[in-house]
């Protein structure tokens, strides 16, 4: 059960970080989340006992006020188990996108398979985003098309996945 909550909303990111810089710094809180509303607003929550809360909240609502950024302040006493799980839900960081799968198009089926060169899995290993067409046809010195066909095969063979234009191993696994 959390002792007081203090929450503070102000316009601009960077506001933002400057406020939570000053609302750590003058009182022993600590910041329990920081969420971007939408593009404009950013929420922190700080957690401490009461007085701590006000005074962590006067330090970013002074922040906030100096670039007219303020949008509301609000400290909360001994915040029931609910309004603390509101929180949490409200609040919650976005899960991110699923992964879309290989190019939705059909693939022109090859009368016979192309040969994938040995060291293209090793290469997209070795970057952590995975590689686009281009970079593995720069690393193979083939052409673009040539390279794409072979990231489609093994998309086909579930050995890759695509995330916008970047082929990575299946799995985000590195190794």
């Amino acid at each position: 059960m959390l002792n007081a909550i203090g929450l503070l909303e102000v316009r601009g990111l960077v506001v933002g970080i400057e406020a939570a810089d000053a609302m750590l710094k003058s009182a022993s809180v600590r910041l329990l989340r920081q969420a971007l509303t939408n593009p404009a607003l950013v929420s922190l929550v700080v957690e401490g006992d009461l007085a701590a809360c006000r005074a962590a909240l006067d330090a970013g609502a002074a922040v906030a006020l100096r670039a007219n950024a303020l949008v509301s302040r609000k400290e909360i006493g001994r915040p029931e188990d609910d309004t603390a799980y509101l929180l949490d839900t409200l609040l919650a960081e976005p899960s991110p996108p699923p992964p879309t799968a290989c190019a939705s198009a059909p693939a022109v089926v090859a009368e016979e398979p192309i040969e994938v060169p040995e060291g293209l899995l090793p290469l997209l290993a070795q970057h952590k985003h995975g590689c686009s067409a281009s970079e593995v046809s720069a690393a193979f010195e083939v052409p673009v098309e040539v390279a794409r066909d072979w990231l489609e095969q093994l998309c086909v063979s579930g050995k890759l996945r695509k995330r916008g234009s970047r082929y990575r191993r299946a799995g985000g696994s590195a190794t």
